[in-house]
């Protein structure tokens, strides 16, 4: 049981989630920016991309349009797989063609890939984030 425990939390050490948001309005309707940040994100099209840190969201990068956003999101799992041999899970909610798109991408670009799941997102991250996110969970061996 020990090694089990143990196996599971380094697993989980070495795992990183990044994300993606198609709107700022979710993230300021549930309080994580404030309203003069959405207005001013949304009027300049800065899409954020986001990290999960310590189970905290933390603001990772913040790029002009939607696809600059997804490349710099697919280039950033990238650099964090290396060449090491990972699993990867890419998450959306209500883009399930995007999310086709950069899965296809990463099968090409990760050299040691050996899992990739896609999967929709629940109830309570799609409240949060909203249509149009694309998440991406790497989890080395």
């Amino acid at each position: 049981m020990d090694e089990a425990v143990a196996a599971a939390e380094k697993r989980a050490a070495g795992t990183s989630a990044y994300f993606y948001v198609d709107t700022l309005d979710y993230l300021r309707r549930g309080g994580r920016i404030g309203a003069a940040q959405a207005l001013l994100g949304s009027a300049l099209a800065v899409k954020p991309l986001l990290e999960l840190d310590g189970g905290r969201i933390e603001l990772l990068e913040k790029v002009r349009t939607a696809s600059k956003a997804i490349a710099r999101l697919e280039e950033i799992v990238a650099e964090r797989a290396q060449a090491r041999r990972v699993d990867v899970a890419v998450h959306h909610l209500a883009a399930p063609e995007r999310a086709e798109r950069l899965a296809g991408r990463l099968r090409d670009r990760l050299p040691g890939l050996a899992e990739l799941h896609i999967s929709e997102v629940g109830a309570v991250i799609g409240a949060h984030t909203g249509p149009g996110l694309l998440g991406v969970v790497v989890s080395p061996h």
